[in-house]
């Protein structure tokens, strides 16, 4: 089974874990009263090796490493589902840094139409990106380091 078609999406759904993900994820957890959430449920066993961000820029850079150490079907049967997810979390994270802008502007007097906004618009950033990465961490039949 040939995965070419779906490398670029895994890739770029794979960086943006790395690097964004996790400084969303840590920015959600420090305004929320809520204890930090596991981001994922071992998705893969939890002896099976790390992806490390220098692993993932290794196999970035060899298309032919990359695409070895992809599980084939999997990469095919969810490419799609994750660059939606990818999607979602980028449209939470502008929704609720226009909630938080309101918020802002309207002070002690924040309607709770907002507040309850923001914390709709964390939970499901923290939600989506602990799919995100379970996803892409079947793909990869590795567990993704924590950004």
């Amino acid at each position: 089974m040939d995965v070419t078609p779906f490398m670029p999406i895994i890739v770029e759904a794979t960086k943006f874990v790395f690097d964004e993900v996790g400084k969303w994820i840590d920015d959600v957890r420090q305004r929320s009263n809520k204890p930090s959430p596991k981001l994922t449920e071992d998705a893969v066993d939890n002896k099976a090796p790390k992806l490390t961000r220098q692993d993932f820029v290794t196999l970035a850079a060899n298309p032919q490493e990359l695409e070895a150490s992809l599980r084939a079907q999997l990469a095919e049967t969810d490419a799609y589902v994750i660059r939606g997810l990818v999607n979602q979390i980028q449209t939470h994270c502008r929704s609720l840094v226009d909630l938080e802008a309101a918020e802002a502007e309207y002070g002690i007097v924040t309607p709770p139409y907002i507040k309850r906004g923001i914390e709709r618009e964390a939970d499901a950033i923290v939600e989506k990106s602990a799919r995100l990465k379970s996803l892409l961490e079947q793909v990869y039949g590795r567990r993704i380091e924590n950004a």
